[in-house]
C-alpha cells in the first residue's frame, strides 16, 4: 500500500459506536471502490455477518453486474451528491426501497476521497409513495384522454368513412396508384385510433369480461406466432408451462398483457438471444416469468419504465408497460421486473381460480 493510500485511510473517520442509534445504514465508499461499514444496519444491508473496521472491496459485497453495484460505483465515480433519493435494493430475493443520501468527503488538502452514504429502509412507505405518484399521473392522463377521445374520434370516423368510400370507387375504376395511397391513409388513421384506445384503457378502469380458462391453452394460442417471430429474428424461444393452472380473468386482456411483455422481450435482443416463458403454480398465485438475454435495464430506469409515455424506443409510445401494469392491477395481481446488468425478467402474479368453482372437464 502506498504512503498516499495509508494517509487517505487514516484521514477517513473510524467506526463510531453512536451510529448504531441511527435508523439507517451508514457506509463510506472510497474512490478505489472500497466500503467501510459504520453500523450493523450497513452490514445487514450488504449481507455481512459482522461489523468490519477495515475497508472491504465493493466487488466482494456486490456482484459487478448488479444494479446495486452499478449505482454505487457510478455515484462515487461521478461524485454525485444525492438528497432524499428513493432507490430499489435487492437483498436475499427481497426488494427494498431505500432513501439514499450521499456526502462527498475531502482530505485536508482538498482531495476527493469518496462518499459517505446513508441508506434508510422505507419499508412499505416506498411502495405506497410510488403507487400514489402513478395513481396521480393516471388520473391526469384520464382527464386528458376523456377530453380528447371524443374530439379526436369524431373527425377520425368521418375521415375514415369518406376514405373507405373513395377506396371502393378507386377499386371499381381500377386506379391502383390512388388506391394504394388511400390504403396508406387508412392505415395511419387506424394507428391514431389504436393510440386513443390505449389511452382510454390506461386512464380508466376497464370492464373485465371474466371467464374460466387454462393458462396452458392460452399460451398455446400465442406460442405459434411467438416462435415464428423469434425464428425470424434469430432468437431461441423456450416455454415451460405447468398444466392445470386455471384463472378466472378477462382472457383477451391477459392475452394482450402477454403479447406486450413478449414483444418487448424480443425487441430487447439481437440474433442469438433467448426468450424464456415460464408459468408455474405458486398457490394462491399463478406466476408468469418472461425473460430475455438482452442488455438489461439500467438501475436509473427501473423505477420509470411503468410511467406513462416513458420510453427508450425511437418509435415507442411509452404506453405498453403502463397498460400491462393496469391490466394486472385490475385483476388483483402485481408485476415486477428484475434486471442485473444482463437480461431482464418480468414476473406477473395473478390469483388462481378457486378450486371449488373451476368447471369440470
Amino acid at each position: 500500500m502506498s504512503r498516499t493510500e495509508v494517509k487517505q485511510q487514516a484521514s477517513v473517520p473510524q467506526v463510531c459506536p453512536s451510529l448504531e442509534l441511527l435508523n439507517a445504514a451508514v457506509i463510506f465508499l472510497s474512490t478505489s471502490e472500497e466500503v467501510r461499514f459504520y453500523n450493523v444496519a450497513a452490514c445487514k444491508l450488504f449481507d455481512h455477518a459482522e461489523l468490519l473496521a477495515p475497508p472491504v472491496p465493493l466487488r466482494e459485497c456486490l456482484t459487478a453486474q448488479s444494479d446495486e453495484y452499478q449505482m454505487l460505483a457510478h455515484c462515487v465515480r461521478e461524485q454525485r451528491i444525492l438528497r432524499d433519493t428513493i432507490v430499489t435494493w435487492e437483498r436475499n430475493g427481497q426488494l427494498l426501497y431505500l432513501l439514499l443520501d450521499s456526502f462527498p468527503f475531502l482530505s485536508e488538502s482538498g482531495d476527493y476521497l469518496g462518499l459517505f452514504i446513508t441508506m434508510k429502509d422505507l419499508g412499505d412507505f416506498g411502495v405506497l409513495d410510488q403507487h400514489l405518484q402513478r395513481a396521480e399521473k393516471l388520473a391526469t392522463i384520464g382527464k386528458v384522454a376523456a377530453g380528447i377521445a371524443h374530439e379526436i374520434r369524431n373527425p377520425l370516423t368521418t375521415v375514415k368513412g369518406f376514405l373507405q368510400i373513395l377506396e371502393s370507387r378507386q377499386e371499381a375504376s381500377g386506379r391502383e396508384d390512388e388506391h394504394s395511397l388511400t390504403e396508406m391513409m387508412l392505415s395511419e388513421i387506424q394507428k391514431v385510433d389504436e393510440l386513443v384506445q390505449e389511452l382510454l384503457l390506461l386512464a380508466r378502469p376497464h370492464h373485465l369480461d371474466m371467464e374460466f380458462f387454462c393458462m396452458s391453452d392460452l399460451i398455446e394460442e400465442l406460442r405459434g406466432h411467438v416462435v415464428s417471430e423469434a425464428d425470424r429474428m434469430g432468437i431461441e424461444s423456450h416455454f415451460e408451462i405447468e398444466d392445470k393452472l386455471f384463472l378466472q380473468a378477462d382472457r383477451q386482456m391477459i392475452l394482450r398483457l402477454l403479447h406486450h411483455l413478449i414483444k418487448n422481450a424480443l425487441e430487447a435482443m439481437d440474433a442469438g438471444g433467448k426468450l424464456t416463458v415460464l408459468v408455474k403454480n405458486q398457490s394462491p398465485w399463478c406466476e408468469m416469468y418472461i425473460s430475455d438475454t438482452g442488455p438489461g435495464i439500467p438501475y436509473y430506469q427501473i423505477d420509470k419504465i411503468f410511467d406513462a409515455f416513458y420510453t427508450t424506443k425511437e418509435k415507442g409510445t411509452g404506453l405498453g408497460l403502463p397498460i400491462c401494469q393496469r391490466i394486472v392491477a385490475d385483476h388483483g395481481g402485481d408485476i415486477r421486473v428484475s434486471s442485473k446488468g444482463f437480461g431482464s425478467t418480468f414476473c406477473v402474479r395473478l390469483p388462481l381460480a378457486k378450486e371449488e368453482i373451476i368447471p369440470s372437464a
